[in-house]
Formats: C-alpha cells, structure tokens, sequence
C-alpha cells in the first residue's frame, strides 16, 4: 500500500499529512507488545543513574564516531 492508493491524502497539506502521520505511528505504537517488567526496572534504574550524572555519556560527536566504526 502506497501514498498513491489514498489520492485524498495526497492533495492534503504537509503539515495534515505529517498530523495523520503522527496520529498512525501513535496508533501503532500503541498496539505494540507490552514492555516487560524487568525492561520498566532497567530503564528506570538508568534513568536514575543519567540524572544522578553517574550514567556515561557521549557527546554527539562521539556518538558519530562510534557509528561509522561500525560500519
């Protein structure tokens, strides 16, 4: 299915389109698997960690770097 089965959507403004684009991802986020437990308590205890200033960070230079050595 493509942007070109919908001509309605394709006459429609960018700031409408990316509106519906928006309200899709949401909906499709939301019918996402549920996180487990574990994954809540993982993210929570970084979280805490990162604001605590305990956590590493990269600038986003570094990070860059890091991704084209992976390339």
């Amino acid at each position: 299915m493509t942007l070109a089965n919908f001509p309605d959507l394709q006459r429609l403004s960018r700031p409408a389109r990316l509106k519906i684009a928006a309200e899709l991802w949401d909906s499709a986020v939301s019918d996402s698997l549920p996180v487990p437990a574990s994954h809540r308590t993982l993210l929570r205890d970084r979280r805490a960690a990162y604001n605590r200033g305990e956590a590493p960070t990269l600038t986003m230079a570094e990070l860059k770097r890091s991704i084209r050595r992976q390339k």
